[in-house]
């Protein structure tokens, strides 16, 4: 333990002897400092005193690369924003500058901040209005810019951070990645607002912008996704030479038309006006050796529970599918709320490396980060996402990799059923097509949420249990024991095993066992399962991972697995390559090389401390931080407690443990070294 305080001790006074030798202008010790500095700890700090040692020489360009740079590392740090600010104002680029300025005080973590990057703001503008020649910024640029003070996160989508629709506006315009979101199933509705957008349906699809004529050629049938833009435009097809004309009064402006050509040969679309034209789906591709990849993620599902329920007992038809593949006995999530667990499970990296943490504010995968549906969409999938989850929409990114996504936030009304019942069409839709799918059901949220609005669990929850015992959490993570929240939970896990069910004998009935891999996996499970309130419990961190299908072996396993190991099984059950830089690993019992002597799990969210849970076989590693994780996401390690506990009987063995508290102290502080700061006294607004 004095190992890690040594250190933490060591690089908080190296900071601050930067910051010194940075003031003094001693730029020759400083720069020196911070090499030393960058070879272990890239923080926010460190491209701050880059770009100021860059700037104080007069490179005032290298010192704007490094805090370009620090953006995409530390998206929500005053500093970096701060600084950028600062030198886009140096170099006159004043609309750069007032866009730092502005996130600046977006990502104040004081007054103090707040009101210093305000006041740049207006010196930056009086000194641009000042000048004898026209200003170069505008009012209306200002105002415009102003909106980044009151941005939405990404729960909003179908619109974007401004609260405007993205129905029928292309996005990602030229690029390779190009899509269009339109409505889906709303027949009289054509677009969404702040107000309407959860009561509604949206279909986004990959494709280009076209208003002029688009040629293909086919081998054999194909469907050829389109949608209009506006109202206007009629649109001619012709295929190998005979003509049809589509005028403007046959296809709504509200949806996709999937439009058939089953004979080869020549392909011809002329719009009179600007049209989205989808990627063309090929119906008879050349076969995978896994015709259909599914991924079924229920939220919220505790193993911990259904393992002392007995999972048979509880999802009859889940255990009956998956009892002929793999289920996990000891699967841990490393991350136990949603937003930084989906993102694990679909990266295969750890939230220290995504950054996927922040639950107010929009930040993206980085491009260096491949996604799940990556994979197979390089290989020739035709890969869908079927979501109502309101932490995976495409404004954070998952867009990436899939052709087609069927999107309505859950607490509009969108549950299982719909989700499965969708499911079915497309895969009967697109029956000799290679499927790649993932699709998302929230139901269980009810529970949590105090939502009652399914049938099946009203139906079976008894009077006794209606009334609860405890008020609802301030968030479904925070909701706290309530024995009639269990009882409810019940009713709703074997709902969704019903209508799983349907799935399951869809699938049996239309593939053979070696044309298919089936999924099915959780982000987390539940506080309110247990009367000692704990975010790093069983009933919270254990979830169920299982499969079945081709090159799937079958068995019960108690290898110890983490939630990152998810990505690498699915890839090597499909045949496709596994990545080397990822934290996930193939379990052994899927033919990895070695089995997990521990799983990690870390709980980063803005206002609470940090957390850390190791499990190995027999015993338990925990630290807590005293300090809070801030706004920015930084972590303060400074008085840290840790310890170990025997699993069976929840004493504390820190005594007998000392060198592995030291070395998963160690372990700890590699994971978050670039999180760190030094300065720990608490924020209060």
């Amino acid at each position: 333990m004095e190992s890690l305080n040594s250190k933490i001790m060591y690089f908080g006074n190296l900071a601050k002897e930067i910051e010194n030798k940075i003031e003094i202008n001693d730029l020759k010790s400083a720069s020196l400092l911070v090499d030393e500095y960058s070879r272990i700890i890239n923080n926010s700090a460190k491209y701050c005193y880059k770009a100021i040692l860059n700037f104080q020489i007069g490179d005032v360009e290298s010192a704007i690369s490094e805090l370009k740079k620090g953006v995409r590392e530390h998206p929500f740090s005053f500093n970096i924003y701060y600084n950028l600010g600062f030198m886009y104002n140096a170099i006159q680029e004043i609309e750069k500058a007032l866009e730092s300025f502005f996130y600046a005080v977006k990502y104040g973590l004081t007054d103090d901040d707040k009101q210093e990057a305000l006041k740049e703001i207006r010196n930056v503008i009086n000194d641009n209005n000042k000048k004898s020649e026209k200003p170069t910024i505008t009012q209306n640029q200002v105002d415009e810019l102003k909106k980044i003070l009151n941005q939405y996160d990404a729960r909003v989508y179908p619109l974007d951070k401004n609260g405007s629709s993205l129905i029928r506006k292309p996005q990602k315009l030229g690029s390779s990645d190009e899509y269009m979101v339109n409505m889906y199933k709303t027949l009289s509705i054509a677009d969404v607002d702040l107000n309407s957008r959860m009561f509604f349906k949206s279909e986004l699809v990959k494709g280009e912008t076209s208003h002029s004529k688009k040629k293909y050629r086919t081998k054999g049938p194909v469907v050829i996704p389109i949608s209009k833009i506006d109202n206007s435009p009629s649109i001619v097809i012709k295929v190998n030479g005979e003509k049809y004309k589509f005028t403007k009064d046959m296809l709504k402006i509200n949806q996709y038309h999937y439009i058939r050509i089953t004979e080869p040969g020549d392909i011809e679309i002329s719009p009179d006006s600007e049209i989205f034209i989808g990627d063309l789906i090929e119906l008879e591709p050349e076969k995978k050796p896994v015709k259909l990849f599914l991924k079924i993620f229920v939220d919220g599902l505790s193993y911990n529970y259904l393992e002392e329920n007995g999972l048979k007992e509880v999802m009859p038809n889940t255990y009956e599918f998956f009892g002929k593949g793999f289920i996990s006995k000891n699967c841990y999530t490393t991350s136990e709320w949603t937003l930084p667990s989906k993102s694990s499970i679909n990266t295969g990296v750890y939230a220290t490396k995504h950054k996927m943490l922040q639950p107010n504010h929009i930040f993206t995968f980085r491009d260096s980060q491949k996604l799940l549906a990556e994979y197979f969409q390089e290989q020739g999938y035709y890969c869908t996402n079927i979501c109502t989850n309101w932490r995976t929409t495409p404004a954070l990114g998952y867009h990436r990799g899939f052709d087609r996504m069927i999107y309505q936030n859950f607490l509009g009304g969108m549950d299982g059923k719909e989700v499965v019942m969708e499911t079915i069409e497309h895969l009967m839709s697109f029956d000799k097509t290679n499927n790649f799918m993932t699709i998302s059901l929230m139901d269980l949220h009810n529970v949590p949420d105090e939502i009652e609005n399914h049938l099946f669990s009203q139906v079976n929850t008894d009077i006794k249990d209606r009334i609860y015992k405890n008020k609802i959490g301030s968030t479904s993570v925070q909701t706290k024991y309530d024995e009639s929240k269990v009882a409810k939970y019940r009713e709703e896990i074997k709902r969704v095993d019903g209508i799983l069910n349907v799935l399951y004998g869809n699938i049996l009935k239309n593939y053979g066992e070696d044309e298919f891999v089936i999924t099915l996996h959780s982000d987390h499970g539940q506080s309110f399962l247990e009367d000692e309130f704990s975010l790093l419990s069983d009933n919270r961190l254990k979830v169920p991972f299982m499969m079945r299908g081709r090159n799937v072996p079958a068995g019960q396993s108690k290898e110890l697995i983490e939630t990152v190991d998810i990505l690498p099984s699915i890839l090597n059950s499909c045949e496709l390559e596994l990545p080397k830089n990822i934290d996930g690993r193939l379990p052994k019992f899927f033919g990895g090389s070695v089995e997990r002597n521990s799983t990690f799990t870390q709980i980063i969210h803005p206002n609470q401390t940090y957390k850390v849970s190791i499990h190995e076989e027999g015993v338990s590693y925990f630290l807590e931080t005293k300090h809070l994780v801030l706004d920015d996401l930084t972590i303060c390690l400074e008085d840290y407690h840790s310890y170990i506990t025997d699993k069976q009987s929840g004493a504390d063995i820190t005594k007998e443990n000392l060198e592995k508290i030291i070395c998963y102290d160690e372990f700890v502080f590699n994971e978050i070294k670039d999180m760190l700061r030094w300065s720990c006294k608490q924020i209060s607004e």
